[in-house]
């Protein structure tokens, strides 16, 4: 019955304090709001991505060279041999992931085919909607076995609306004829730690490399590493999670630190309250449970206006999401966990800053009350220097998330500011696949391509078109090893490019010296290179000229990869004619590596990139007749990831931007609470001294003087705040360097102007409330007391 009693007290106090309960439900709301939206994120990627039995326990076997940037794929034969044979996990199944070409109602579509060992579905532990799984009979002699599809569910909706009628109708799709079955996904024995399950796939890539074609594995030493699913897609994206809750963490014990002042600040007042309270018999727990329920009530009610926050945040921060950044699977929404999550969060927080009010209160004797209840005295020294330790935690966290906003921005600005060495604006891109059963021969591929080039520099605004089989910037271009001839062998490697002529007119890409190579180079696929002026700089002696030299490179030697079409002439050595700009292929973190040109006619795959320079202003305005340029060659190829070049780029800075606007949007949140709670306890320290600053101005000082005196004794706490905050964010930035996308660390230059920014606020929320001293009139004051 006392606890109904503590919560309809408790409610008319908070209503009646509309003000102060305003500001700490806001406060509150923020907090827990942020927390929360956060978590759900969180929690969905990190905790519960997949809906797979064992999805902890699932990997995938990478065999990487030393630098990390290299993968393989798998033949049927391994895959059988390492599934009959490992010892360290509980099944496996083979995959290959490729683009194939699907003809519906006569029009053109690429598509992603995934072919899956049988045990596939069972591996996942899913079920079919509708119909079956594949059976071991499907794996059987493609002669005698009926071809079978199982549809995703993204798929079927599109194609088919979601209807059952989809079983049993059948498909005209144009397969690949890729011969590596690609890669493998592991579900290892529980227990088993990732060191054995290394060590054994090692000793079975060591036995294949020995039998594999030169261009499967990468060169020794290769080691191999097992990955679980999240590892594999979310890199160092996990710890920019990580790093965010950690922001919202401090960003709600900011917004506890200022109830907790605002609560402070009430204790003061209600003394005379309490002193009733404890004359008439109430003892130390029943004060403390009702200054604690009044807590809870703040805390819920801000919890529940956070929540809604959440919504709303959740839908934001998912909308930021760099593409491609977290699994697919995951559901990122406000889930039961979540919820409980917030509940807990709410009644935790709620607790936490009723705590030091209710502590202060609760361990005041009954003589020290009667005396508080006829005077405007403070809380006393405990009083004080619970807010003075409050105020210092708020400027302390505050620092620390401006920080991190600052580093964030600075990253991101770094690598917007990167030379990139052509020009992306302007610039369409797209891929044109085509089937190795459409076009088998290199003669014929390379009708293809060049006819595709021909209908696209006759669009109307288009100025000039090219074609990479090697990509586009800032990821471009093949690691092969060379040798010049008259130089000793580098043992190194450089990015070696297959383009069309057009290649560097297009992309703005500059000559510095001889020529670029011509449409009579390509047609006739004359042994000509193009080189960079950083492979200059690196290879070749000072005052060596290289045009003329002739440049080798293993790329061209050996088994090609399947489906790739090597032209009769299959030159090994090529002759440098011309030295261009360097360019981003490395992306904008990794300094470009030295690369190579070559004529694109001296390999085909089964598929190229093409580049159109158009005066348009929005390039995606190009699409469409792009799209009839490739159809009217070939009405049966599609057009894939049709993107502009500028937005490839602008896919760069995502992950900082994404970080940057979090942390960016929390520093503000966490300034502006500090601020606010600085703002409160100066305005209740000064009402709490009015009567001294009357007899201070009556005995002479100077409005300014009481100014001063305000504005020092808040300024020694902030100072303490600046010099902790300092501190804690360069150990962390320290801590967290390399760990995170595009983050630094903390310079003195960014210590430095973050903390300008929050010491002007702080005063500025100082000196608000200081000025109303100023205004106090000695008689007024005198009569106060």
């Amino acid at each position: 019955m006392s606890i109904l009693q503590d919560i309809r007290y408790a409610l008319r106090l908070l209503v009646k304090s509309r003000v102060s309960t305003t500001v700490a439900v806001l406060s509150l709301a923020l907090g827990i709001g942020a927390t929360t939206a956060i978590f759900s994120v969180v929690y969905a990627v990190l905790v519960d991505p997949y809906p797979y039995a064992g999805a902890d326990r699932i990997g995938s076997a990478h065999v990487l060279n030393p630098k990390g940037d290299q993968d393989i794929g798998y033949t049927m034969n391994e895959y059988l041999e390492m599934k009959a044979r490992a010892k360290s996990v509980e099944s496996m199944i083979l995959f290959n992931r490729h683009s194939v070409v699907m003809t519906e109602a006569g029009l053109p579509e690429a598509v992603i085919q995934e072919d899956f060992s049988p045990n596939a579905f069972e591996f996942f532990g899913v079920p079919p909607l509708f119909g079956r799984t594949f059976s071991p009979q499907d794996a059987g002699d493609e002669s005698k076995v009926e071809p079978v599809a199982v549809l995703s569910y993204l798929f079927w909706q599109r194609h088919f609306s979601g209807r059952q009628d989809a079983l049993g109708v059948p498909m005209e799709i144009h397969p690949s004829t890729e011969e590596r079955a690609g890669g493998l996904v592991l579900k290892v024995k529980p227990g088993i730690p990732k060191e054995q399950v290394n060590a054994e796939f090692q000793s079975f890539h060591e036995k294949f490399s020995k039998t594999a074609p030169s261009f499967i594995y990468p060169e020794s030493p290769f080691h191999t590493e097992f990955k679980s699913v999240n590892e594999g897609i979310l890199g160092k994206f996990a710890n920019t999670l990580l790093a965010l809750l950690a922001a919202v963490g401090f960003l709600l014990l900011i917004a506890c630190a200022n109830v907790a002042n605002l609560l402070l600040a009430r204790a003061s007042a209600r003394q005379g309250e309490i002193a009733v309270r404890v004359a008439l018999g109430a003892g130390r727990k029943r004060v403390m449970q009702q200054l604690l329920t009044e807590s809870v009530i703040l805390s819920i009610t801000g919890g529940v206006l956070g929540v809604a926050l959440a919504y709303g945040g959740v839908k934001t921060v998912v909308a930021l999401m760099p593409e491609y950044s977290v699994p697919h699977e995951a559901v990122i929404a406000i889930n039961l966990p979540v919820l409980c999550f917030a509940v807990v969060v709410s009644m935790l927080t709620g607790i936490f800053f009723g705590l030091a009010p209710a502590l202060q209160l609760s361990s005041q004797n009954q003589a020290v009350f009667l005396k508080a209840a006829g005077r405007d005295s403070g809380a006393g020294g405990m009083g004080h220097r619970l807010r003075d330790v409050l105020i210092v935690s708020e400027v302390t966290l505050s620092l620390l998330l401006l920080t991190g906003a600052a580093l964030a921005a600075s990253g991101m600005l770094e690598l917007s500011k990167q030379k990139l060495g052509y020009q992306p604006k302007g610039v369409l891109t797209m891929y044109v696949f085509t089937p190795a059963t459409h076009y088998p021969q290199w003669s014929q591929r390379r009708a293809f391509f060049t006819d595709v080039l021909e209908h696209l520099r006759k669009l109307p605004s288009v100025e000039s078109a090219a074609a990479s089989l090697t990509g586009m910037p800032p990821y471009s271009g093949a690691p092969s090893k060379f040798d010049i001839d008259g130089l000793p062998s580098p043992g190194t490697k450089i990015r070696v490019n297959l383009v069309s002529d057009a290649y560097f007119s297009t992309l703005g890409i500059p000559l510095l010296k001889g020529r670029y190579f011509n449409e009579a180079d390509v047609t006739r696929v004359n042994p000509v290179a193009v080189v960079t002026e950083d492979l200059v700089k690196k290879y070749f002696p000072p005052g060596q000229d290289p045009l003329g030299r002739q440049i080798s490179l293993d790329l061209f030697t050996g088994a090609l990869p399947p489906n790739f079409t090597k032209s009769p002439e299959d030159p090994h050595a090529f002759q440098i004619v011309g030295i261009c700009g360097t360019s981003r292929n490395s992306g904008l973190r990794d300094a470009p590596e030295p690369a190579v040109y070559l004529p694109f006619s001296t390999i085909f795959p089964p598929g190229m990139m093409f580049a159109i320079r158009t005066t348009k202003s929005d390039p995606l305005a190009l699409s469409n007749g792009a799209r009839q340029s490739v159809s009217s060659v070939d009405p049966s190829q599609p057009i894939t990831f049709v993107r502009t070049l500028d937005e490839l780029v602008k896919n760069e800075l995502a992950y900082p931007r994404f970080a940057t606007f979090l942390f960016g949007i929390f520093g503000v949140i966490g300034l502006t609470l500090a601020c606010t709670g600085i703002f409160s306890v100066v305005s209740y320290a000064v009402s709490q001294r009015t009567r001294e600053f009357g007899i201070r101005m009556a005995l002479g000082a100077t409005p300014g003087k009481v100014l001063g005196l305000v504005v020092r004794s808040t300024g020694r706490v902030l100072v303490v705040g600046f010099v902790l905050g300092a501190i804690l964010s360069v150990v962390s930035s320290r801590a967290l360097s390399g760990k995170l996308e595009g983050m630094g660390v903390a310079s003195p230059p960014i210590l430095a102007g973050i903390t300008s920014v929050l010491a002007v606020a702080a005063l500025l929320a100082c000196a608000i409330p200081a000025r109303s001293a100023t205004k106090v009139q000695p008689v007024d004051a005198l009569r106060h007391e």
